[in-house]
């Protein structure tokens, strides 16, 4: 063991035997389980989005079943075999990822509520 790898042992173990902050999370979730490079498709769907409509223009809400028609048509094209979306040359995963946040943000929970 080098001399470095000794002072980052000796470091580690004292942070490890140092007294820890208070942090109460028990039943928050945990966004470190995601996989943001998962979501990258659904990011790029939203930068095409932003310069179509306008950034975060989602955010105002949406009609319950355009949503679903809309996630319904791109998981229908990809069950088809096509990856790509025509119009925006993205992949149609990313489209299902965006409309799949769509249907669980905020503005919509009272379009879903309202579906029952």
């Amino acid at each position: 063991m080098g001399h470095y790898d000794k002072l980052r042992e000796e470091l580690f173990n004292n942070l490890r035997e140092q007294e820890q902050a208070m942090r109460f999370n028990s039943g928050k979730p945990q966004y470190s389980l995601i996989d943001l490079h998962a979501l990258e498709p659904c990011a790029r769907v939203l930068e095409f989005g932003a310069k179509k409509y306008t950034r975060d223009n989602w955010k105002k809400g949406m009609d319950l079943t355009k949503i679903l028609d809309s996630l319904l048509r791109h998981v229908a094209a990809l069950r088809s075999g096509e990856l790509i979306d025509p119009e925006s040359g993205l992949p149609h995963i990313g489209h299902i990822q965006c409309n799949a946040m769509f249907l669980g943000g905020k503005n919509n929970i009272m379009d879903i509520d309202e579906a029952k």
